[in-house]
């Protein structure tokens, strides 16, 4: 099984951290705005497990997926891992999320560091560019579901 390479980001949002950080840990509004979320149950006050079918083509049918996300220096780093169960499958991704305020405080500037920990089953023989792809399409929705989040607020 190849290694895959963490993927790196950052973004700047138009909210200060404090409203961001309420956001990012806000799972079920996120989980809310997030495609191919086809259902959500909150275990306890920060992790939720969902029902995702996902669109990608090496990933068919439905996976069970446990989000949980933990404030590692307050109002500031959070690490949130997703660990995804299927039909022959799991997988394993943390990031971690650190927020700062852009220029004049009003904006958030949040850089992220994702890693795949564990892939197991069918999953393992996906080559990693194929796996970067897939995880780039789910940071792209998920930042789209905090940006929706934030609006909503």
């Amino acid at each position: 099984m190849a290694a895959i390479p963490p993927f790196l980001g950052e973004t700047t949002l138009p909210h200060p951290p404090h409203a961001v950080r309420d956001a990012l840990v806000n799972l079920e509004a996120v989980a809310k705005h997030m495609p191919d979320v086809t259902s959500v149950d909150r275990v306890d006050a920060r992790t939720l497990k969902l029902v995702v079918k996902p669109g990608f083509s090496f990933l068919r049918g439905t996976l069970r997926v446990t989000m949980t996300i933990d404030e590692t220096a307050p109002g500031r780093t959070l690490v949130q891992t997703a660990k995804s169960e299927g039909i022959g499958m799991s997988m394993t991704i943390e990031s971690a999320i650190t927020l700062e305020p852009a220029a004049d405080g009003a904006e958030t500037r949040a850089s992220w560091e994702a890693k795949v920990v564990e892939r197991k089953g069918l999953v393992s023989a996906v080559g990693p560019s194929l796996i970067q792809a897939a995880a780039n399409k789910v940071l792209e929705d998920g930042w789209n579901a905090v940006r929706k989040t934030l609006a909503a607020e």
